[in-house]
């Protein structure tokens, strides 16, 4: 088995010298199979290995044996192991999620905060040749397109699976073989839980009664679905190149004219692709909200909502799809700090300079600012821009309304709703991205400059 482990690994280049690796440790035979593997392999690969358990205390006592063996195993292997707790049955019921979703959701997360913290870039995960049949099984029945069909990738992102192509015996054979202990999860035989519902009583109906080799069938299925999709892929992604164009504020604007000369398939491809990278959600957008968006360009429409907080809107510029977000908020900008908005995707940095360092240093553009530190009326607050909103920008005699002015500069309304706006005791101070107000310019008699910049991210 090792050998046909480290032939995946080469084969798909999953692991590299200097690699640093964070292994996914329940303790159970799959997992610890992975990282007793991962260590012997050490001596043709040089790269670090850690791992991190997850205790997601659902089996109370149980739970605390599997963290305790881990513990041992890895202090016996000489392995860095991080420990990571949560009341997954509280947290699902406040997400409002199933028990298997928010367990998986909230390791991802916690693998990927180890990841940040630690500088690991791989993160190996010991799913096997069995779960990729339960895995293509389950998304079956919950009515997945071809790309849910490809079951499991080898390798995403930082994600790896070295023993994809290996059968639960060959791991448990391999165990035995070794002597090495590992744990039994009770609640894997637990048949409340879906996907062992379809290990431990689907799959074997179906072998008994209809094909004793179906594992091998699906299996073969998945390839072919994947090869294939791989194919698709490369198509749509020269789609998207021509097609997509991605704004400011992580809005996605399709081009119609060339949209409307795709065939379905291809355009619900493209659609995809934006709600994806727009939700920066792990899983697909389901077909009723592709239905949505095809039937909203189609017949004309004007504007739609979409779950996770997505509207799409039709207008001169074609089919954009950009995500909602809370039209009031208002946060303070203390001088010498940074602020992020997370909602309209700006981040904010202000600093007090004196005006020789200003002369040396000025280049003013639409996201940077230069202010007479004197004329403001601390403190600043950033917001939303708020109807009957009114300033006297830079060179005007008299005032004039924001909604007007953001008119007459022909900024699209689906652009103008998420422009914040900086004001002091006096008033607005800068529309960004567009104007200051005169009031705050810096002028002959200036003699402390505040500067202002913000980045869209």
């Amino acid at each position: 088995m090792f050998t046909k482990v480290f032939k995946t690994l080469n084969d798909n280049d999953l692991l590299k010298e200097n690699d640093r690796v964070l292994v996914a440790f329940s303790g159970g035979p799959d997992s610890t199979a992975l990282l007793y593997l991962l260590i012997k392999l050490k001596s043709k690969i040089a790269f670090d290995i850690s791992a991190v358990h997850v205790n997601h205390n659902i089996r109370k006592e149980e739970a605390l044996k599997d963290e305790k063996f881990c513990k041992k195993f890895c202090e016996k292997y000489k392995i860095t192991l991080h420990i990571v707790s949560e009341n997954i049955p509280l947290l699902a019921k406040k997400e409002k999620t199933g028990i298997e979703e928010t367990a998986r959701n909230f390791r991802l997360k916690s693998f990927e905060k180890l990841c940040n913290e630690y500088n690991y870039n791989k993160i190996a995960m010991g799913h096997h040749a069995d779960d990729q049949v339960e895995t293509v099984l389950f998304r079956l029945f919950r009515g997945s397109g071809r790309t849910g069909l490809k079951g499991m990738s080898i390798k995403r992102d930082k994600i790896i699976r070295p023993l994809l192509e290996t059968k639960r015996t060959e791991i448990l054979d391999y165990l035995k073989k070794h002597k090495i202990k590992y744990i039994e999860d009770s609640s894997n035989f637990e048949n409340y839980y879906q996907r062992n519902f379809i290990r431990n009583e689907l799959i074997p109906v179906i072998k008994k009664k209809i094909n004793p080799s179906v594992d091998k069938s699906i299996l073969n299925f998945s390839e072919s679905i994947s090869l294939e999709e791989d194919f698709l892929d490369s198509l749509t992604n020269k789609a998207v190149k021509k097609v997509v164009r991605v704004t400011p504020g992580r809005k996605f604007q399709l081009d119609l004219n060339l949209f409307n000369n795709y065939d379905l398939w291809l355009k619900r491809r493209l659609l995809r692709f934006c709600l994806f990278e727009l939700s920066r959600s792990k899983t697909m957008p389901d077909k009723e909200i592709i239905n949505r968006l095809v039937s909203l360009v189609e017949k004309n429409g004007k504007e739609i909502s979409l779950p996770g907080k997505i509207q799409a809107k039709l207008d001169n510029n074609g089919l954009i799809l950009f995500e909602r977000f809370k039209n009031n908020y208002q946060v303070e900008l203390p001088i010498g700090e940074t602020v992020s908005l997370n909602l309209p995707n700006y981040k904010f940095y202000s600093c007090k300079t004196s005006l020789n360092s200003f002369k040396k240093l000025v280049k003013r553009n639409a996201f940077t600012i230069f202010l007479d530190y004197n004329l403001i009326k601390f403190p600043i607050y950033i917001r939303n821009i708020n109807q009957g909103d009114r300033c006297r920008f830079l060179g005007m005699k008299g005032s004039k309304k924001i909604s007007n002015y953001l008119i007459d500069k022909k900024i699209p309304k689906v652009y103008r709703d998420e422009i914040p706006l900086l004001f002091d005791q006096a008033g607005i101070i800068w529309l960004v991205g567009c104007e200051i107000a005169d009031r705050v310019k810096v002028n002959k008699n200036t003699m402390r400059v505040l500067k202002i910049g913000c980045a869209r991210r």
